[in-house]
């Protein structure tokens, strides 16, 4: 009977998810990974000293194969993260490209309306439509000012319609981001819990009991980790997403999840915070 020294269950656990760190470019992610690993080495090296507990010495040495082997697939569910957010990226550039070109519409038409006035037709020796009319002057002129009026209102509609397309582009980007996000978090969270129950069955073959006592305490030990990264995003930003209630405007209140923003958002579904009376 007895409990490990060296790697307590909880440890190995914040070890893995720390060590998913040198699949980033972050330096600071890196160093923290090469820290994990080095000390590794170092618990490797103190259970196998002559004199040590051959239990140690055989739990260490399983319980550093089974978090290598869980690094393989938290390297798996990093890079599939990585995988959307590229592919993410492709997609807003097509639309992207396709605002671009509805600018470009609304610029060639404002010129088309402005250059109708001057049109002219070779086979009329160089005369404008204007002077084939037969139009008097003012006549032409309010007809040229009306053409030059429609290519700016054209122009104008395209334009406000494709800053809003590029407002809603940039949510959507973002809301899918976090979409995929939470989807890493919860791979994450699945291969820590198993992590965590590999190292306990470990543990209980070794030392003949469990280290973590209560293990209906795994969840919350899980989620303590990785609290840090977990997403602050509205419980009801799907919901809302897929209704068309998120606008550029209320984005920022969906994505942060503050409580106190849920005063203000006029399609927050739970119990709005008492607002502090100043007496």
């Amino acid at each position: 009977m007895g409990t490990t020294a060296f790697l307590p269950t909880a440890t190995v656990v914040r070890m893995a998810w720390a060590l998913t760190g040198k699949f980033s470019n972050d330096e600071l992610s890196n160093t923290m990974a090469n820290l994990v690993e080095d000390q590794l080495k170092r618990i490797e090296e103190m259970s196998r000293k002559p004199g040590s507990d051959p239990r140690e010495t055989s739990y260490v040495s399983c319980a550093i194969t089974t978090l290598r082997a869980s690094m393989r697939s938290l390297e798996n569910a990093y890079k599939g993260r990585e995988l959307n957010f590229a592919e993410n990226a492709k997609i807003r550039e097509i639309y992207m490209q396709q605002v671009e070109d509805n600018l470009k519409f609304g610029s060639s038409a404002k010129d088309f309306f402005k250059s109708l006035p001057s049109m002219t037709i070779a086979s009329a020796g160089g005369l404008t439509l204007m002077e084939l009319s037969g139009l008097d002057g003012p006549v032409k002129w309010a007809i040229a000012l009306v053409l030059l009026a429609v290519g700016y209102l054209v122009n104008l509609v395209i334009v406000r319609q494709s800053r809003r397309r590029i407002q809603m582009l940039y949510v959507r980007q973002d809301f899918d981001r976090d979409m995929y996000y939470d989807q890493y978090i919860n791979r994450v969270t699945s291969i820590l819990h198993g992590l965590f129950l590999d190292l306990e069955r470990i543990h209980e073959r070794i030392f003949g009991e469990n280290y973590e006592k209560e293990i209906t305490r795994l969840p919350e030990i899980v989620k303590d980790i990785l609290k840090g990264v977990l997403s602050p995003m509205c419980p009801y930003a799907s919901k809302h997403k897929n209704e068309d209630k998120i606008t550029p405007e209320l984005w920022a209140f969906c994505e942060s999840g503050n409580p106190e923003a849920t005063k203000y958002c006029p399609f927050w579904e739970g119990k709005k915070p008492e607002k502090i009376r100043a007496d």
